[in-house]
């Protein structure tokens, strides 16, 4: 079945469009949902909620648009209300946060399962600066947004990402994995 067809199925309410949509999006949606918790549960529990909202709400997607971006949505937000529920992290205001040069990370996977350390470090992180870096980095947020979804400031949002990246740094430099490393394999 064509996009379009199963898109229009879907917007219908057609429980083979759903549950094919559901198929073609869940797995790469669960992995979104585990950037946001560390537990498997959690992460389950957020995806199901999700997809019922996105049952729920079929009618207002516009087939026009990208369905896997529209889900997308969906997911990060019902991802976003359950630590807001849940209040599970405090930021701290930072007036002295300043804006430091982006760096650009070269990923090559010889001899070092860099994703799988990345992935640890991820989970260690604390989960403000966590959630923020997620939100920024694999999500493509502004700060604007982030402070917005999140109820923060704007230098909140910036300096939890500070942070964040400066623990990831660290605990990388303690691995013995450095930018030269990782560029050199």
């Amino acid at each position: 079945m064509s996009l379009d067809k199963l898109k229009k199925k879907f917007i219908r309410g057609n429980k083979k469009a759903f549950d094919t949509i559901y198929k073609d999006y869940s797995a790469a949606m669960f992995t979104i949902c585990l950037r946001y918790t560390k537990n498997h549960d959690k992460a389950a529990d957020i995806l199901q909620e999700a997809f019922i909202k996105i049952y729920q709400k079929r009618e207002l997607f516009n087939p026009e648009y990208d369905l896997g971006g529209w889900i997308k949505r969906i997911v990060i937000n019902e991802a976003i209300n359950l630590y807001r529920s849940e209040k599970k992290f405090e930021f701290v205001e930072d007036d002295s946060y300043f804006e430091s040069e982006e760096e650009e990370f070269i990923i090559e996977e010889e001899g070092i399962n860099l994703k799988k350390v990345l992935q640890e470090i991820l989970n260690d992180l604390p989960d403000g600066y966590r959630t923020v870096f997620t939100m920024y980095v694999f999500d493509n947020l502004k700060h604007q947004e982030i402070a917005d979804y999140l109820n923060v400031s704007i230098n909140t949002s910036k300096t939890q990402l500070s942070k964040a990246r400066r623990l990831i740094k660290l605990k990388l430099e303690e691995k013995n994995i450095t930018r030269s490393t990782v560029l050199n394999g």
